[in-house]
């Protein structure tokens, strides 16, 4: 079990949750500990607003394993330790949907759930780490859902890093996962988590898995609960290339260019001739010639992926 404190309040008990899936809080913890110069024992000095979180491994073999004490502090804001601090924190807030919640006896309900709440404090404190931009380039004919509507997507800074330094996480990851920017080590699929994985390989059938999954096409907005809302776009390369072909995802980032991560390959921001992606309809990529349009990821979509293993 792994219990983690949100350190936000000033008057109010801070929110807590329980984590129990074993495969999860070892997940959790190997992202933590691989930046573990993010950590400290102690609870930094920190101002009024979201400050970091206490996590406390309710077993001794976890704090042998990743060799941590207990308990354990991501701080986040002015106070982070590193750049890759707000997307740990990302992380830890989600597990809030998947834990139980700790209620204090007597402690008055939160308004809002402790995911919206805190996602809203940790987009406030790490601005250098994602913006939101307001989508009104609607450069493809085909992308008339919602045309009248403002919608805004959130760009993140890119951190191969993140993808590339554990051979692991590497191997097990790929363009799906990092199109969603969830790490779930199992070659995430479009439409596995939903119950309706594609058929076959074009772009109306991996678009409708996609779709299943969560995301949105272009313009057919998402609310702010929704963020972080990627911008990413799909690819094709057809059959015969492959014997059934295959499909493949690009995100775009804070730097305004677009990633991407081959398979089980690292994770890049250039194209098949080294050349780095402002536009992904007019990148070199290579058998991948069908480009089939933007999406917008979403929360929800991003913890729904599935994948058969690896």
């Amino acid at each position: 079990m792994l219990k983690i404190t949100a350190d936000v309040f000033s008057g109010r008990p801070n929110p807590a949750w329980e984590v129990t899936d074993e495969n999860e809080i070892r997940a959790t913890l190997r992202e933590l500990t691989a930046g573990a110069t993010l950590l400290t024992a102690d609870t930094p000095a920190g101002g009024l607003g979201l400050r970091g979180f206490r996590l406390e491994p309710h077993a001794d073999e976890l704090a042998s394993d990743f060799g941590i004490g207990s308990p354990m502090y991501l701080p986040v804001g002015p106070q982070a330790l590193g750049p890759r601090a707000a997307e740990l924190a990302e992380r830890l807030i989600n597990l809030a949907d998947r834990g139980e919640a700790i209620t204090l006896e007597g402690a008055p309900a939160l308004e809002t759930s402790a995911t919206e709440m805190l996602t809203a404090q940790l987009q406030e404190v790490s601005q250098l780490s994602r913006s939101t931009m307001t989508d009104t380039d609607r450069a493809t004919p085909e992308e008339t859902v919602g045309a009248e509507a403002t919608c805004f997507y959130d760009r993140t800074a890119f951190n191969p890093g993140f993808w590339n330094n554990d051979a692991t996480v590497m191997r097990c990851n790929n363009c799906y996962n990092y199109a969603s920017n969830w790490r779930t080590n199992t070659f995430a699929q479009p439409g596995l988590g939903c119950g309706s994985i594609y058929q076959s390989i074009n772009c109306n059938e991996v678009t409708r898995a996609a779709l299943c999954d969560g995301m949105h096409r272009r313009f057919d907005c998402f609310p702010d609960s929704e963020i972080p809302r990627n911008l990413v776009a799909l690819v094709i390369a057809p059959p015969p290339a492959f014997g059934n072909g295959d499909y493949h995802w690009f995100r775009y980032h804070l730097e305004g260019f677009w990633g991407h991560k081959p398979g089980g390959t690292a994770a890049r921001n250039y194209d098949n001739s080294g050349v780095v992606i402002n536009n992904p309809e007019t990148a070199n990529r290579g058998p991948y010639t069908i480009f089939c349009g933007y999406f917008y990821g979403c929360n929800t979509q991003r913890q729904r992926i599935r994948g058969f293993g690896c």
